[in-house]
């Protein structure tokens, strides 16, 4: 084929090959993208597994080297052994209380609604003063129409959880094969580069799989100093309140909020509020004063201290990387993007050099 332009003169020849060529591009390309598209759900399930695997690494190999134990399977079955004991402890200590309180919050809620309706009330007097039934009204409807249809509402969440499972199910088997073959295949792949850059690899995927390991780490390590605190300031608010309240439930919800970056924290401190709100006011207005001040101390001297140190990255691409993991995968998302950032940025380093990427201590120079 051939283009002549007139004002140029130029001739173009685009031979038949090329053609075909970029066409074949083109729709391979295509069924790529549709390809990993319907595939999106594994490829999240195989990250979240490779991001396990990274994480539970350093205690697979310390359990090997401090009981002696050859065989990698044997460590990983030993590991895999200690962190579902201290899963079935949590969940024993956090989920019954958690039931309990659910249960007797939905059989207030028919005594709520009439307390609202009933102008001689507190509830209701103010709902008269400010023209608020017409909103009442409306929002009890709404929680009629919701629990008629319990049954469908039972099926679908029973769906949801059967696939939640299965996910769950999955992502512990690769993570135990990951933890098996994974210093396997990493050998292998260091061993089909070339020589002379074996050494720098080598130094390259060390640097990424300690800030992997530094992230998690220290994210588990400032969750559980806030739920230990947490802890003691519900126990000391229910004995000032005279409130009974499960102060282990709610330091466990704090600690497994805590493990999400950003916003972790503040979520976990509106359900904790919430919670006692529903058994006594005083102790939830004391326990809303208190989440502000700790947060506030935490950002100060706890995740500059543990977190800057091992990912170097400024508060603003700490942000944006939370909010980009979050718009992928959610909550999960966000957790492993800024390890996913701390391993770009010494990428990024490696081949461009350390002054590109800004670090949280030239940030507090400039």
């Amino acid at each position: 084929m051939k283009l002549f332009t007139k004002r140029s003169g130029v001739t173009i020849n685009i031979s038949t090959e090329a053609i075909v060529r970029t066409i074949f591009l083109v729709i391979a390309a295509f069924f790529v993208i549709v390809f990993i598209g319907r595939i999106t759900h594994e490829l999240t399930l195989f990250a979240i597994s490779a991001f396990l695997a990274l994480a539970l690494n350093p205690a697979v190999s310390g359990l090997s080297r401090r009981l002696r134990i050859k065989s990698r399977i044997r460590a990983t079955g030993l590991a895999y052994l200690v962190v579902l004991v201290l899963l079935t402890g949590f969940i024993a200590v956090v989920v019954p209380p958690l039931v309990r309180q659910t249960n007797d919050f939905i059989k207030t809620i028919p005594s709520t609604v009439q307390n609202l309706n009933d102008s001689s009330s507190a509830p209701g007097r103010l709902i008269d003063r400010y023209n608020l039934q017409d909103q009442v009204d409306k929002v009890s409807d709404d929680l009629k129409d919701r629990t008629g249809d319990v049954p469908g509402l039972v099926f679908n969440t029973a769906g949801r959880i059967g696939g939640i499972i299965i996910s769950l199910i999955t992502v512990v088997v690769l993570t135990f094969m990951m933890l098996v073959e994974g210093p396997l295949w990493f050998k292998r792949i260091l061993a089909i580069m070339p020589k002379e850059k074996q050494a720098d690899y080598k130094d390259l995927g060390g640097k990424m799989y300690k800030v992997v390991t530094g992230y998690v780490n220290g994210q588990v390590l400032i969750a559980a100093i806030a739920s230990f605190f947490s802890f003691i300031a519900i126990m000391i608010a229910s004995q000032i309140t005279n409130a009974s309240i499960n102060a282990a439930a709610l330091a466990g919800i704090v600690f497994l909020f805590g493990l999400i970056p950003l916003i972790g924290n503040t979520i976990a401190a509106v359900i904790v509020v919430i919670l006692s709100l529903f058994v006594s006011t005083p102790l939830a207005i004391i326990m809303a004063i208190y989440f502000p001040i700790y947060q506030q101390i935490e950002n100060a001297t706890l995740q500059p201290h543990i977190q800057a140190k091992t990912n170097q990255l400024t508060p603003l691409l700490v942000f944006m990387a939370a909010l980009i993991g979050a718009g992928f995968g959610g909550i999960l998302g966000a957790f492993i993007a800024i390890p996913v950032a701390g391993c770009l940025r010494i990428l990024v380093e490696h081949h461009f050099g350390d002054a590109l990427v800004p670090t949280e201590e030239s940030v507090k120079e400039a």
